[in-house]
């Protein structure tokens, strides 16, 4: 295991129910079997419950698989002794990933009942992505999926040589969704790569969703929490709509000597 203790740095060795350090810092595992070594003691933090669970309706359906089959090609083609999957949310990518050692961080406690319940060969645990719990230059593969790019611990904890590969919508991902929603649909921006590029490519998969699947899908993204009432109302009155999901696949890889 290559978890550390947040609190020393020092290396974490699992006993049962329990992992500790040298200096006797002691976590204990979940029932679910995830691991909290996140410090902070203020409020919630990571996904709310209802947005996991319209997160896991969703992806159950497999409209998404796409890309799941897509992440689970990309990480064989590597060397992948040891994996991690920085916000893995409820395992849905991680499960599929290549690796003989895997390990998925996210601060959402209700995501990781669910990922540890369904995948019990990789190490969840609970952590900020900006302070990972995790060994210097260990990594063969470090991936991130819709979330924000934590680029000094990646590239902290990726061996040299390794391989980072990151998920972004692409710039019509879900316009049909917003063209329901809005008044004046958007297109997604596109960031500059964080890191030189080795190769890019885009995918994309018309999806035909029923009226749940509409509802789950919107609670499940940004637009949730930033749209009016007034127009939420509007996908209400819609039963069935065809949508476009497209996703900027771009991978990196660590130089092998700085």
């Amino acid at each position: 295991m290559l978890l550390t203790c947040p609190v020393c740095k020092g290396e974490l060795i699992r006993n049962g129910r329990t992992a500790v350090c040298a200096n006797h810092h002691s976590f204990d595992y979940a029932r679910q079997g995830y691991l909290n070594l996140y410090l902070s003691r203020g409020g919630s933090h990571g996904d709310s419950p209802e947005s996991v669970k319209a997160r896991t309706r969703f992806l159950q359906r497999g409209h998404y698989a796409f890309l799941k089959d897509r992440m689970r090609e990309l990480t064989a083609s590597f060397a992948h002794d040891v994996t991690v999957d920085l916000a893995c949310g409820e395992g849905y990518y991680t499960a599929a990933l290549c690796g003989n050692d895997k390990y998925g961080f996210d601060l959402s406690k209700d995501a990781l009942k669910h990922a540890s319940r369904n995948d019990p060969d990789t190490h969840y645990t609970v952590a900020s992505i900006f302070s990972l719990p995790f060994a210097d230059a260990c990594a063969d593969i470090v991936t991130t999926l819709f979330a924000p790019l934590a680029k000094e611990e990646i590239m902290r904890i990726l061996k040299p040589g390794g391989v980072f590969i990151s998920v972004t919508p692409a710039p019509d991902h879900l316009l049909e969704l917003k063209q329901a929603l809005y008044d004046e649909p958007y297109l997604n921006t596109v960031d500059e790569p964080p890191f030189p590029l080795a190769d890019q490519l885009q995918i994309s998969e018309i999806m035909k969703l029923d009226k749940d699947g509409i509802q789950d899908l919107f609670a499940m993204t940004p637009y949730f929490y930033h749209t009016s009432e007034k127009d939420r109302r509007k996908l209400d009155d819609i039963d069935s709509l065809a949508v476009m999901a497209s996703f900027l696949i771009r991978i990196h890889r660590k130089p092998e000597k700085q």
